[in-house]
């Protein structure tokens, strides 16, 4: 099993390891359009194609498969990324998850909010109101609820920018994740902020040009 931190990001983090990859671009799909324990790993497929990546890990004793989108634009700053991330177990939507570093569809949240939720007090609706709409939604077997009967709201934001030589990208990576027990009460909040840099490697086949419409 995944180490408990590492579970939590490790979707994020497959995302964003690909997240230079070739890839056609999309747009953020209507949560109302899946359900999960009942959309299936090939109905995804079939709507958006090939992923950029696939990974199998357990999460506990059951077997989540991840497939993973993702699509970036070179600037001479700021790169901005669209990623999606599905999860499946017995061919299952278990959860999925969106993020966005463009002006037009960003899912960028204010982590301050977190201090105003209580565990064991705030109730699923009322933490909606305090942070807004998630960006992706989890339920057992997943990285982020990983007991029977639980459920859990993620929000995700990534930022990467060109550092001052050109050939290094920096990465900060904001996941929010609120657990809820049956009742949809929170019996646990995380918030994991990192930043990475890793050498830019540029060619015409892992970056696409800017193009009209996108900021």
């Amino acid at each position: 099993m995944m180490p408990r931190m590492s579970a939590r990001v490790g979707i994020l983090a497959a995302v964003l390891a690909g997240a230079c990859l070739l890839g056609a671009d999309f747009s953020r799909p209507d949560p109302a359009s899946f359900t999960l324990g009942q959309t299936t790993e090939q109905e995804i497929r079939a709507r958006f194609g090939k992923p950029a990546g696939q990974a199998t890990v357990r999460v506990g004793d059951k077997l989540v498969t991840t497939l993973r989108y993702a699509y970036a634009e070179a600037r001479s700053i700021a790169v901005p990324v669209r990623t999606m991330a599905y999860a499946f177990h017995e061919g299952r939507l278990v959860g999925f998850d969106y993020m966005s570093s463009f002006a037009t569809d960003q899912t960028a949240f204010d982590e301050l909010a977190l201090k105003r939720i209580k565990r064991g007090e705030t109730t699923r609706t009322e933490a909606l109101d305090l942070v807004g709409k998630p960006t992706g939604q989890f339920i057992y077997p997943s990285f982020y609820a990983t007991a029977p009967g639980r459920r859990a709201d993620v929000y995700s934001h990534s930022r990467s920018e060109k550092l001052s030589s050109g050939v290094t990208l920096e990465t900060t990576t904001k996941v929010l994740t609120i657990t809820y027990d049956e009742h949809d009460v929170v019996v646990e909040t995380n918030l994991v902020i990192t930043t990475s840099s890793k050498p830019l490697k540029l060619t015409p086949n892992t970056m696409h040009p800017p193009h009209g419409g996108r900021s």
